[in-house]
């Protein structure tokens, strides 16, 4: 846990000082919602909104100091900058630096907070264990978070993300992995590169910053990150082919959205699994977590009684049985072509009346339409109602989805009454779109009725 004076800070940061000197300051916010006394606001700007607006309300809840990038009337103490993310930058590298721990590092277009949450789980049953919260995996969230790591911890595990060429370079020198685990590459915020191999490029950023004697884990079935191996010297683990990598499934059995039954294999370890967790891509999650903790001292034994408490992160495809007799699937968190089809693949599996509400997917740039038919098409395949919500793209999910009953919301507001109306007993309802979408208030507004 980062706990420094305002002066030592001043100077590490080559701040000027407003205020005084010894003012205790612990801990990291960047939203003023989220601060606690004694934190360091960093007011920083935004697309929508600057931090510097919410100074006074940081204030308001507690803040030790605030760092800025221009002069503020406020007698909170400020550490002026001429770039605030850049400083924060600085301050999580000096905690790096300072930490005791090791840091474990998830990466990919899809799966990355699955992934890092199951690999958290497991390092926990042998280690003292911290982890980022949620997806804070930009430039902004992961600096912050490493700051409020608790002391004491073996492990960090870190999600690290990225939209942009050159994002993950930044976040790797502050990082500084001693493991890093790869999900897969898939056409995640192409309206950002040409193609997948660029986006596997921007991924492959890391490895630079991988410690020499680090563990690298790759996903074997991707092509893609297969061939970063040729990028490291040290320690590499392989997972996701039978009989040709480290780790991988066998006897998988989906029961649909209640989950399903596999076994683990590789260096001689056979565990089975039975767990609550929906879906092959959620046992290929639990396979890369397991192949990374197995390889850093995680006994086989653990891993089971592990994964069998194990429950999806929020909005990532948590059931809910609906007192009208319907079952809920919230995946509204966000959305790419991969994860959609794999989560109507999944819907394809569970017996009832199926309905697939369906949010357009963001930042996929040219090549937009064409995913939105895809996956149209593919809810057609599997589902007795598509529900398309949003604009042109949605249009076009909707075009695809013949000959299933379909409906076009133009917002997530709007589909709110159409799937009441539609909801029968024994429905299974998949509901998955982009974040900017909404469609969590349209989960969270069916909850409300039970």
């Amino acid at each position: 846990m980062m706990r420094r004076r305002s002066g030592e800070l001043a100077a590490l940061l080559g701040a000027t000082l407003l205020g005084p000197a010894d003012a205790p300051v612990e801990e990291v916010a960047i939203d003023s919602r989220q601060v606690e006394r004694g934190n360091l606001f960093v007011a920083l700007p935004g697309e929508r909104s600057d931090g510097h607006e919410f100074v006074g309300d940081a204030a308001r809840r507690g803040a030790a100091a605030a760092l800025v990038s221009r002069r503020l009337s406020t007698p909170l103490p400020q550490l002026l900058v001429a770039d605030t993310l850049a400083a924060l930058h600085k301050l999580a590298a000096a905690e790096r630096d300072r930490g005791q721990f090791r840091l474990a590092a998830v990466t990919g277009s899809v799966g990355k907070t699955s992934t890092k949450e199951l690999l958290a789980a497991l390092l926990a049953t042998t280690y003292p264990t911290g982890r980022t919260c949620a997806s804070r995996n930009s430039q902004a969230g992961f600096p912050a978070e490493l700051c409020n790591q608790s002391d004491g911890i073996a492990w960090m595990v870190a999600e690290l993300g990225m939209n942009h060429a050159g994002e993950l370079d930044r976040l790797g020198r502050i990082a500084r992995p001693d493991a890093l685990l790869y999900t897969v590459v898939a056409p995640v915020h192409l309206e950002f590169f040409a193609d997948l191999d660029g986006i596997a490029e921007a991924k492959a950023e890391l490895i630079a910053h991988l410690h020499p004697q680090g563990l690298l884990v790759l996903n074997a079935a991707d092509a893609r990150v297969a061939r970063f191996a040729a990028r490291f010297c040290g320690t590499t683990k392989r997972y996701g082919l039978a009989n040709a990598s480290d780790y991988w499934i066998e006897e998988y059995t989906s029961r649909g959205v209640l989950g399903s039954r596999f076994v683990l294999r590789g260096e001689g370890l056979q565990v089975a699994i039975d767990w609550s967790l929906p879906g092959r891509h959620s046992a290929d999650n639990l396979l890369a977590a397991a192949a990374c903790a197995l390889s850093l001292g995680v006994p086989a034994a653990a891993v089971a009684p592990c994964a069998a408490t194990a429950t999806p992160p929020p909005r990532r495809g948590v059931v809910h049985h609906l007192a009208g007799g319907a079952t809920l699937v919230d995946d509204s968190y966000n959305a790419s072509p991969v994860a959609v089809q794999r989560a109507l693949e999944l819907l394809g599996e569970t017996p009832g009346r199926r309905v697939a509400v369906l949010g357009e997917m963001l930042e996929l740039g040219p090549a937009a339409p064409t995913f939105h038919a895809q996956v149209g098409a593919a809810a057609g395949r599997v589902a007795a109602v598509v529900v398309a919500v949003g604009g042109e793209n949605a249009a076009a999910i909707a075009t695809a989805a013949a000959p299933a009953e379909v409906h076009l919301a133009a917002d997530a507001a709007a589909a709110v009454p159409l799937l009441r109306r539609l909801l029968r007993p024994g429905d299974v309802v998949l509901v998955k779109g982009s974040r900017g979408i909404g469609l969590d208030r349209l989960v969270d507004a069916i909850l409300e009725e039970g």
